[in-house]
């Protein structure tokens, strides 16, 4: 019997060129969900690049109702398979206190949830896939199948961020990246090249990320009169994560944001930190951005930053101090509100740093880093033999030196300890060893350079129609990098098989 796999498509383009590359490859039956703005669906309705057995159009299937929830059908779904819709609901930014441009009301939020636990059931029982293949979940909709395919026991493939220079990791289980939880049955491997540099190297490429992200003059402009003259409005009738976002509102949210940017960029100068004592006691706590994934869906429960530093503020030593720096990419989203800056500086033990000094260095000469859930800066202070303490899961945290809270009651005493930790540098080895081993050279932030650069308006405007014959030249022009990502995914497979033989 042929395997079949269900795809999650979406603007990215990643698995759409996967699926491209795979059915060359493999006899399998190829099923995919499409989750699109309204004028790229065009060509995923029509196109001939892909034969799959059949298309589900996501948001088609999720319509705007007055209609009240099925609490009970709800209800049941939750109890069935022991997922927790409020935490996805609640946690996601389109309905809940990170949505610019509309309210939804908690009914409107239950029945879009309802109609995507309904969809995403039939689907299921209908393709009975062996394979989601899905990228990381940005928005609860994706986080939820995932869920859902682990509950029915079907294998879900999830491509992440390594967070390795020029490279992503196939997992199963995105908290542990599918590696082995006990370090000391791993044996270093002298063959393998490992660098502690890495963390470095993947921190230059979010720099040259943020870069791409800032957009020249002209295309600004390009892009704005596309989306006035061009762009219709069936996304804000049809597509739910674009419910409110009326040409109107979005050029004056524009406009505020530029001016929240300004402001909030010039409280930071005049107000935080830019010399640095580093000679001082002190624990770093780097910001994460608020609705990210790594909060939201990672550590669902610890959303709230600023509280979780006022905790921390009332459990270190008094000899300590914190030092908190918002995020890299902070400016992409206009900095944070200036209350929340100064609730950080109220604190008596907390110095407020500005965004542009030096995370390596910060880590460097702490005693010790906390952060919610900050990949990266864990990494990079586990590369610098830095205990660290962490709220989420993390596959870093089978380091000995890295420490989760389970409870806020015993945070004293996890920094207590955390702070007398001696580093075996050897475990580190052993963490890189394993993600070299397990990680593959697809470059995520590259492939959504090189899409905006072929398809977007002004490498901004989304909502654009993508020509077939264009998508074709685009896997083409990138055949390397989908072969890699192909290949991966194969590898993957073939270890499932091997592992249940």
């Amino acid at each position: 019997m042929k395997e079949k796999f269900l795809f999650w498509i979406d603007i990215v383009m990643a698995h759409f060129g996967l699926a491209y590359q795979l059915q060359q490859k493999l006899d399998a039956d190829f099923f995919a969900i499409i989750d699109t703005p309204n004028k790229p669906k065009k060509m995923f309705k029509n196109q001939k690049i892909v034969n799959f057995e059949k298309t589900w159009f996501f948001h088609e299937n999720i319509n705007k109702t007055l209609e009240k929830p099925d609490l009970e059908y709800l209800s049941n779904f939750e109890k069935k398979y022991n997922i927790d819709l409020w935490k996805l609901t609640i946690n996601e930014r389109h309905f809940y206190k990170y949505n610019r441009f509309y309210k939804f009301t908690t009914n409107q939020s239950l029945k879009i949830l309802e109609q995507e636990c309904k969809l995403f059931e039939s689907i299921l029982d209908e393709v009975k896939p062996d394979y989601l293949l899905i990228n990381e979940p940005p928005f609860h909709h994706q986080k939820l199948i995932i869920e859902l395919c682990k509950a029915k026991k079907i294998r879900v493939l999830i491509l992440s961020i390594s967070r390795f220079e020029n490279s992503t990791i196939i997992v199963e289980n995105r908290s542990t990246f599918d590696l082995p939880q006990n370090l000391d049955l791993i044996k270093i491997d002298e063959s393998i090249n490992i660098e502690n540099e890495n963390t470095s190297k993947y921190n230059k490429l979010n720099k040259k990320w943020a870069k791409n992200k800032t957009y020249s003059t002209s295309d600004k402009i390009k892009a704005l009169k596309d989306y006035i003259f061009i762009s219709d409005s069936k996304n804000t009738q049809e597509n739910y994560t674009y419910f409110g976002r009326t040409k109107h509102k979005v050029i004056v949210d524009a406009i505020s944001f530029y001016f929240k940017k300004y402001f909030r960029a010039n409280y930071l100068n005049n107000n935080s930190e830019k010399i640095i004592d580093v000679n001082n006691s002190f624990i770093y706590f780097p910001l994460g951005i608020d609705d990210d994934i790594s909060l939201l869906h990672d550590a669902p429960m610890f959303t709230d930053q600023i509280e979780i530093i006022k905790h921390i503020a009332k459990s270190i030593p008094i000899d300590f101090k914190i030092y908190v720096k918002d995020h890299i990419h902070g400016g992409l989203r206009a900095w944070r509100d200036i209350k929340q800056y100064k609730e950080i500086k109220d604190l008596p033990n907390v110095v407020l740093i500005h965004p542009s000094y030096s995370s390596k260095e910060l880590i460097k000469n702490c005693k010790l880093m906390i952060s919610v859930n900050g990949g990266g800066s864990t990494i990079e202070a586990a590369s610098e033999n830095k205990p660290a303490i962490i709220f989420a899961d993390m596959p870093i945290g089978v380091l000995p030196s890295i420490y989760k809270v389970k409870t806020l009651k015993k945070l004293p005493e996890l920094i207590k300890t955390a702070l007398k930790t001696t580093i075996n540098p050897e475990n580190f080895k052993k963490y890189n060893q394993l993600i070299i081993k397990n990680k593959i050279n697809f470059n995520w932030d590259e492939l959504e350079i090189l899409r905006n650069e072929q398809f977007y308006s002004g490498n901004i405007l989304s909502d654009v129609e993508y020509p077939e014959n264009k998508v074709i030249e685009f896997f083409k022009k990138n055949e390397k990098m989908f072969k890699i990502l192909t290949d991966g995914y194969v590898k993957k497979m073939n270890e499932f098989e091997s592992s249940t033989k």
